[in-house]
């Protein structure tokens, strides 16, 4: 689980060729077909073109930029 309940998707800064996919906060299943795309077009082509997942970074966190849900039921 991630501290804006989002997933981490994307390369770890400092260590080369190491992707994340995690912290889907019980929404992996559901996720789990665009975000393997997403992490296949990373390693194959060197960025995500289906699907713009910049948003889901780890760095977000450094930054500031963290995703706050407004639209929860």
């Amino acid at each position: 689980m991630t501290p804006d309940h989002h997933a981490v998707l994307g390369p770890v800064p400092g260590v080369p060729g190491f992707l994340v996919v995690s912290g889907f906060s019980g929404h992996g299943v559901m996720h789990a077909p665009a975000a393997g795309r997403a992490v296949a077009e990373m390693i194959v082509r060197g960025k995500s073109q289906t699907v713009d997942v910049s948003s889901l970074s780890v760095e977000r966190f450094a930054r500031g930029e963290a995703i706050h849900e407004t639209m929860v039921l």
